[in-house]
């Protein structure tokens, strides 16, 4: 079955996040490339990668999606992989993106049942599936992205800082990579959210309290963004009221072949609805 893959991200009215989600896309081409899960015809020769925005983008998602969905399915493609690019599992995850999705589905549904099989190709023809992926951050290997920046740093304590949900056990998933940082890097790793408590600065207060005085900071964001920018104006502001103590920040994951490799292993394991 030929497959075709669509990566949703949150969206930003900053360019640079679109922009590293393009990039992901090529890396994330040439990763399935370099595999043997991509099957070519004599039409589509490599692996064909969309992107989209669940909010802030010109069209809604399933607009979106089903834009990308009508051109690729002349190449006769009958399998769209949907991967959502969120490192929580807070609402969009669980109820935003699947209703998308379903609005998708119906519209694929009734589109194809005004389109007898006869008029599209009888022999290469069949119904179109829709897969949804399990979200990037639920990768058990997303600590191995991570240790390396905290081990490249000499540092006394770390703050892992996330965006944050408040959906119950949003956050779950941040304090276990704190714990399983902590315990492969050999150094305090604690958290700290965006949009919940603890926020940065009770938490740096406090590791400064207990005497720290090397923290570094690790943003748990995959693109540079508003909020990144935010982050790095308080640690320099950190480095203003504290100056008897050394800051270091990290920049988040980044468009990397790592994180490809990581996206490409969910699709493999995605979950077909």
């Amino acid at each position: 079955m030929l497959s075709t893959y669509f990566l949703v991200s949150h969206g930003s009215r900053d360019p640079r996040p679109l922009l590293e989600l393009q990039t992901l896309a090529g890396l994330l081409s040439r990763q399935i490339n370099l595999t043997e899960n991509f099957t070519s015809n004599c039409i589509l020769k490599y692996p064909l990668i969309g992107t989209g925005v669940l909010e802030l983008g010109l069209k809604s998602l399933h607009e979106q999606i089903e834009d990308f969905w009508e051109y690729r399915r002349s190449l006769y493609i009958n399998q769209v992989k949907i991967i959502p690019l969120f490192l929580l599992p807070g609402v969009h995850v669980t109820e935003d993106i699947p209703a998308e999705i379903e609005v998708f589905r119906h519209k694929v549904k009734a589109r194809e049942k005004s389109n007898p099989k006869s008029e599209i190709n009888s022999e290469t023809y069949s119904q179109t599936k829709i897969t949804l992926c399990p979200y990037i951050g639920s990768h058990p290997e997303m600590v191995g992205l991570l240790a390396p920046k905290v081990t490249s740093v000499t540092a006394d304590a770390w703050v892992l800082i996330s965006h944050g949900s408040r959906r119950p056990g949003g956050n779950d998933p941040v304090e276990k990579i704190a714990q399983s940082l902590e315990s492969c890097c050999q150094v305090l790793v604690c958290t700290a959210y965006w949009s919940v408590s603890p926020d940065l600065k009770s938490r740096v207060e406090i590791l400064i309290r207990q005497g720290y005085r090397k923290i570094g900071i690790l943003p748990y964001f995959l693109f540079n963004g508003g909020i990144t920018d935010v982050i790095a104006d308080t640690v320099n502001q950190f480095t203003q009221i504290y100056p008897a103590i050394k800051f270091h920040l990290t920049p988040p994951l980044g468009a990397t072949d790592e994180l490809a490799k990581l996206v490409l292993d969910l699709i493999n394991l995605g979950e077909t609805e």
